[in-house]
């Protein structure tokens, strides 16, 4: 996942649900952090095998420069883990 590195999903979200609560890890966080914190959750519980989220400034799309939010979502363990299922693929069809 691609998120823009910007003042509106860098500041902390005011969370207001009426209805049902808020996760404590989402209080107060930013939209960057719930998403990290989101796609590290589908990974931990094995609803994902992997998952990736990185930011970037609008500004460095033509050099393609990009930040990660964290090493558990990096785009390095993505494609890491990404080879090993390819790996893994391919020892079974031989």
């Amino acid at each position: 996942m691609l998120v823009e590195d910007a003042a509106g999903s860098n500041k902390a979200v005011r969370d207001v649900a009426p209805h049902f609560p808020v996760f404590p890890e989402f209080d107060g966080a930013s939209y960057l952090r719930r998403y990290d914190i989101l796609c590290q959750r589908l990974a931990r519980e094995n609803l994902y095998s992997a998952a990736s989220v990185i930011s970037a400034k609008r500004s460095d799309a033509p050099s393609g420069r990009y930040a990660d939010v964290s090493d558990a979502t990096s785009l390095k363990t993505f494609v890491a883990t990404l080879a090993g299922h390819v790996a893994a693929s391919a020892a079974r069809i031989e």
